[in-house]
Formats: structure tokens, C-alpha cells, sequence
């Protein structure tokens, strides 16, 4: 009887047919070499003067694993993690620290299983700031941008790179709406919160997962991006709403783009607008602010692509009341060499023009040297190469 029993046992494992399974190493290098400062403060004592800067502007190294589960089924791991190569530490331009390099998977972590039409991902993930084709420039390019900086400004959302998240993400079975995602998640023990003086970091979110005896864990979050690429157009949809107890918060953003050939290498024109708002549930004041953006970028031949981006935030309101002066304009343009099709040189320039009571920065990617004070103007340039492998 025992001898039938491993006999059939050893038949079982070896009917099951082995499953793929795939690893990867992938990540970026991105590295510049130029000038920031800020200026223009009503108190001249606050302005930050030009500082000459070698700097990491998103380096990064990623692993994924992804295993095939036959029937269409597969499941998967990925982990990015931020890497400062200008200093060797988890410390940006500021000197401060930066959440997206402290620790393994700072920037994206998940675990994801599903098939071709769509997938359940669970972690830390990327969510609202993300634009897709409709603006790739960045750190991609050009080392930072300003357009992504002015519609995460002003009121703000809760986060763009979320913790303790389920995410229903749209593969490439969804056709032209490959990269769509719903998402929900708690608030709690995320690596975008800074830790107050001489506590631990990060700082536990006390009203999401990390609630203390007696609290209501209230904070939870949830949103969608709606993506959608077919032939030339581009388009794009997204929201996000989260309640901490203290604040509601709404944030809606759209997009629409057009994709040209270039004099070897394909195009880009595309426009965004946003508007959000964050309600005090204490007083009921609700703070609104909204804006918009346009993104080229040409391809001129021999490898050279010209990049340029202008945006625009309107003055707030709060509650009735419009904040006179609390608006903000800003642009980036600069210019990439291709090298190979992993490396490429760059020379950009950013300007972000605050008014009086506009408080907008470059702090995307920890690229600011400081955190400007009101009516301050950012200005910054920069010589760099990046390269992916």
C-alpha cells in the first residue's frame, strides 16, 4: 500500500509540467552636471543663490521575476529601488532625505499575478503623476520637468507613489487601453512621509494601517487612470480621492496627444489640465486650484530630439475667495543626443516663475537644491548623459 502510494506520488510531481520562470536586472543611470538656485523672495535674505551641482536626477535599479502558471496565467514580482550615485547616500540636493531611495523598493514594489487582459497587482505603486507617452520627459530625457511639479503643487494630492495598494492594471489584451488601472489602498507607514526631529523614519501615518488603539484607521485612498494609444492619438484620464480624517481630497487630470513623424524618429504634441481641491473636515473650507500644460517634443535627425514644455497654474481659491497672486507659470526646454539606443546626452533648462503668494518648486525627484519660499523663481540648467540597461 505504501509502495502504491509513492509510486502514484512520484507520477503526480512528474505530471506537473515545469513553469517558466523569467529574471531580470534592469535600471538607469542619469547624472548632471549644472547650476540651481532660487530668487526673487519679498525678504532678499531668503533667496538661495546659484550653487553648482553634480547631480543624480533618478538613477535607479530594478529586478523582476515573472512566472508562467500555463493556461494564459502568470505571476509576478518587481522591485525599484532608488539609487543616488552623486553622493552614495539616501540624501538628495538638499540635503534632506529622499523616500525614493531609502530602502529596497522605494520607488515601486508589488506582487502581481494575471494574464494578458489585465492583472492584480498588490504594493507600493506608481499612481496620478505617471502621464505615459503623453509626457515622457523627465528624467527620461532631460533630467527633471517642470510641468509635472506645477499640477503636483498648490493644494496637492495625498500621494503619486502609494503604499499598502491593490491595483487592477489593464495589460496589453486591453488593446488601446493597455495601462489603465483602478487602485485602492490604506493610508500608513509609507516612505513619502517625513519623519519629524529625531524620530524614526519613516514617520507610521497614524489614521491609515498604522492606527493606534482607539483611532479609527479612517485613512484610505482610491483612484483610476484611464490610458488610451491608437495610431496617432494619444489620451488620458485620472483621478484620485482620499479621506485621512482631516482632509477630503480630489484631484482630476486629462490629456490628449498627437504623435507625428519627425525627420526619422516619431513626435509628440500633447495638452493637459487639472483641477483639485482639499476639504478641512473641521471647518468645511474647501482650497480649489487648477492649471494646464503643453508638451513638444521634434525630432530633427542625426539623433538630436528637441524637448520644450510651458504650464500654468491659476490663482487658488479658498472657500469663496479667490488668494490674488498665488499663481505660477513655468517651462522647460532642452535638447538630447542619442549615443546609442541605451545612452544619450542632454542640455536642458528649467524656469518656474512664482507669483507673491505661489510657493511651487522643483521637488520631483529631490531635484531642488532647497524648498523655495513664496514668490521665489527657480532656475536651473544642467549638462547630463543618461543610460538605461
Amino acid at each position: 500500500m505504501k509502495k502504491n502510494l509513492l509510486a502514484a506520488a512520484v507520477a503526480a510531481a512528474v505530471a506537473v509540467p515545469a513553469m517558466a520562470q523569467n529574471v531580470t536586472l534592469s535600471g538607469r543611470a542619469t547624472m548632471e552636471v549644472g547650476q540651481w538656485g532660487a530668487s526673487g523672495a519679498a525678504n532678499g535674505s531668503a533667496d538661495f543663490h546659484n550653487r553648482t551641482r553634480v547631480a543624480d536626477t533618478g538613477s535607479r535599479i530594478a529586478f523582476g521575476v515573472n512566472e508562467d502558471l500555463g493556461g494564459g496565467l502568470r505571476a509576478g514580482v518587481y522591485c525599484e529601488t532608488g539609487i543616488n550615485i552623486d553622493n552614495g547616500s539616501s540624501t538628495g540636493q538638499a540635503g534632506t532625505n529622499n523616500a525614493n531611495t531609502t530602502t529596497w523598493c522605494s520607488r515601486e514594489g508589488r506582487a502581481s499575478i494575471g494574464n494578458s487582459l489585465a492583472e492584480v497587482r498588490l504594493g507600493r505603486q506608481n499612481v496620478w503623476w505617471t502621464q505615459g507617452a503623453i509626457n515622457n520627459m523627465g528624467s527620461t530625457y532631460v533630467g527633471s520637468d517642470t510641468l509635472t511639479n506645477m499640477f503636483n503643487g498648490q493644494t496637492g494630492v495625498y500621494g503619486v507613489r502609494l503604499e499598502n495598494m491593490i491595483m487592477l492594471h489593464g495589460n496589453a489584451g486591453m488593446g488601446a487601453f493597455a495601462g489603465s488601472q483602478v487602485y485602492w489602498g490604506v493610508m500608513g507607514n509609507s516612505g513619502n512621509q517625513s519623519a519629524a526631529a529625531g524620530a524614526a523614519f519613516p514617520t507610521p501615518n497614524t489614521t491609515g494601517e498604522a492606527a493606534g488603539a482607539g483611532v479609527d484607521p479612517r485613512g484610505k485612498y482610491q483612484g483610476f487612470k484611464l490610458n488610451y494609444a491608437a495610431g496617432q492619438l494619444l489620451g488620458m484620464v485620472d483621478a484620485q480621492y482620499s479621506d485621512n480624517g482631516t482632509l477630503d481630497r480630489n484631484a482630476y487630470k486629462y490629456g490628449v496627444g498627437y504623435r507625428f513623424m519627425g525627420a526619422k524618429n516619431p513626435s509628440l504634441i500633447s495638452a493637459q489640465a487639472w483641477n483639485k481641491d482639499s476639504t478641512a473636515i473641521a471647518t468645511n473650507v474647501k482650497s480649489k486650484d487648477s492649471g494646464y500644460g503643453l508638451v513638444v517634443q521634434f525630432d530633427v535627425g542625426g539623433g538630436t530630439m528637441l524637448h520644450t514644455m510651458y504650464s500654468k497654474n491659476n490663482d487658488m481659491k479658498v472657500g469663496s475667495a479667490t488668494t490674488a497672486n498665488s499663481g505660477a507659470s513655468a517651462y522647460t526646454i532642452g535638447a538630447t543626443r542619442a549615443l546609442s539606443k541605451r545612452t544619450h546626452l542632454y542640455a536642458s533648462y528649467h524656469v518656474i516663475k512664482n507669483e507673491a503668494a505661489s510657493t511651487v518648486g522643483m521637488g520631483g525627484g529631490n531635484y531642488q537644491s532647497a524648498t523655495p519660499v513664496a514668490g521665489q523663481d527657480t532656475k536651473a540648467w544642467g549638462l547630463g548623459m543618461v543610460h538605461n540597461f
